[in-house]
């Protein structure tokens, strides 16, 4: 029949399986997708051990690549009489249904497809003692030495994958399937411009923990090279032993909102969390570099703006939707978590693809998502930036940071003239001042003595103590005299200090190898203009007397005298 049909150019076969299926390799799998798919199918076969192996090698020039992966489950394995057309396109015991995690009756294929040639299937149905085996092979396929898919009996599994068909304790699994990819041909290391092996294991580990968090938190065992793997859920909702080890303690999320949103019969259930608060104390926290990075193994710094969307509990898209979050996506938006969970029902309402990467709501569903979550994703960054604030005036009762200025100009005041201010001050006048310094400050003599006396030594020793304050008002600084010396007290709620200042502080501390250039150059522009309208203010101040030469002239002559000094000295320890 086929040679008849080659012989007529009328009739064409329905498909050139050699072709369609080189083609069907590149499906939009990376491995990490394409690993869920056999995962999905483990899972489907009740499956409550589920291990994942690959093997490494050298290719012809020399560069490692991955020769192997393999799958094993102790699910309900697969009957004799469906195993060959487990690996037949199209079939699905389970096509088109809504219920599991499958559909299309695609996604093993393409997915081993994806990554290999060669994808052999070994399995021991439950209740049976015997073992089944069929496999699929591009390069038998491609040379017509393999024509069809056959299931056959064969004795047991490989002896060198036996270990990954029992559990922890060397008990046999009762029944199970064991996947193997061999002819792995897509998955070499780096070069130049190329992603290592390392990094792509590790992103499988990031994709496995975060997209099977809810099964794992039910007691799914996932193995990857022998060790297990931890859940990771990017709303902190669930129990999370990363955090536990780090904290010492099961730390949970804030739910801001939590609602669903109907269609269908069916609902969206959508909820929005803010991280704990230890973790989001102070801006930068959890970033991947530098001291920020404390918290880097909870991969705060990947949630910045990203949407978690579940189908049937397994999560299908972890990504930023444009235009979701009000305003746009900000920094503190990794301390938000954001999780959208719809039945497979709702499929077509979120235009899920059959390769389970990436889902995209439609326009009107977007439209509501989006209205939904503007309220309270508001609410958890004004909480953010409380806590912010809070950490701030805090940090500022021990900061250190005039330490460098401070230093330079004690040096310079050894031998510049002594001041003449504030001598006339009664001493119960000034302990009234340093008291109102402390309490500017938050500081409370009773409870937090060692830090109240260290402001106090500073104010009698050194000739300028530089204090930080925030008060409301217009004053840029407030300076207080007291006999010869000057308490120097800056207002962190005016805008030249809370815009320009205090960036360029925190760009001082931070790891230069997480400076975006584009955002440092953008710091500096800002202020070049601002030291430019800094002195052109104090320009304009002087015009507000009729007559500022007489008044100003010895003001402006000591200012850049001292200035000059101060800087000289400064820039000798830095």
């Amino acid at each position: 029949m086929t040679t008849q049909m080659q012989k007529d150019p009328m009739v064409a076969e329905l498909i050139l399986a050699e072709q369609a299926l080189e083609s069907w390799r590149d499906s939009g799998f990376d491995l990490a997708t394409a690993a869920g798919e056999p995962v999905d199918n483990s899972i489907e076969a009740n499956a409550r051990f589920i291990r994942i192996k690959t093997i490494e090698g050298k290719n012809d020039e020399g560069r490692k690549v991955v020769e192997k992966i393999i799958f094993a489950d102790d699910g309900v394995g697969i009957q004799p009489e469906i195993l060959a057309r487990t690996l037949q396109m199209g079939f699905s015991t389970r096509y088109n249904q809504r219920k599991g995690l499958g559909r299309f009756g695609v996604g093993l294929k393409l997915a081993g497809l994806s990554q290999a040639k060669r994808i052999e299937i070994y399995t021991r149905p439950i209740g049976s003692d015997k073992y089944f085996y069929t496999f699929l092979d591009l390069d038998m396929v491609a040379d017509k030495s393999q024509k069809d898919i056959r299931a056959v009996a064969v004795e047991g599994y490989p002896a060198e994958y036996e270990d990954l068909m029992q559990y922890p304790d060397g008990t046999p699994f009762a029944s199970g399937t064991l996947v193997i990819w061999s002819k792995v041909d897509r998955i070499v290391d780096g070069g130049r411009y190329g992603t290592s092996i390392k990094e792509r294991i590790d992103d499988l580990v990031k994709f496995l923990a975060r997209a099977y968090r809810k099964f794992i938190d039910n007691g799914l065992h996932i193995e990857l090279n022998g060790k297990k793997i931890e859940l990771h859920d990017p709303l902190f909702l669930l129990e999370n032993p990363r955090a536990t080890k780090i904290f010492g303690e099961d730390l949970r999320a804030e739910i801001i909102d939590a609602g669903k949103i109907q269609i269908d019969g069916h609902e969206v259930e959508v909820t929005v969390t803010l991280l704990p608060e230890i973790v989001r104390k102070k801006k930068g926290e959890g970033a991947r570099k530098g001291s920020a990075s404390r918290f880097k193994e909870l991969e705060i710094f990947d949630n910045e703006g990203k949407i978690s969307i579940l189908r049937n509990g397994r999560e299908i898209y972890y990504n930023i939707i444009p235009k979701m979050l009000p305003g746009g996506v900000k920094e503190q938006d990794r301390y938000i978590g954001i999780e959208v969970s719809f039945p497979a029902e709702l499929d077509e309402y979120f235009q899920v693809r059959h390769v389970k990467r990436g889902a995209e709501p439609v326009s009107k569903l977007r439209e509501e998502l989006r209205e939904f979550l503007k309220k309270p994703v508001i609410v958890a960054r004004n909480k953010i930036a409380e806590t912010w604030e809070k950490t701030d005036r805090e940090e500022r009762k021990i900061s250190k940071d005039h330490a460098p200025a401070t230093k330079a100009v004690q040096k310079v005041e050894e031998t510049a003239p002594k001041g003449k201010g504030g001598f006339n001050v009664r001493p119960e006048e000034a302990q009234k001042i340093i008291t109102d310094v402390l309490e500017d400050l938050g500081i409370d003599e009773a409870s937090e003595q060692q830090a109240a006396e260290e402001i106090k030594q500073q104010i009698q020793e050194q000739s300028i103590t530089i204090v930080d304050g925030s008060w409301p008002g217009k004053e840029l600084l407030e300076i207080i005299h007291l006999n010869g010396r000057a308490i120097l007290k800056i207002n962190h709620r005016h805008p030249f200090i809370r815009d320009i200042y205090e960036p360029i502080k925190k760009y001082a501390g931070t790891d230069p190898a997480s400076v975006d250039p584009a955002d440092l150059v953008q710091l500096v522009r800002k202020v070049e203009g601002a030291i430019d309208v800094l002195l052109m203010a104090y320009a304009k101040a002087e015009n507000m007397h009729p007559n500022p030469e007489d008044a100003y002239a010895d003001l402006r002559s000591y200012w850049g005298q001292f200035s000059a000094a101060y800087v000289r000295e400064l820039l000798k320890n830095i």
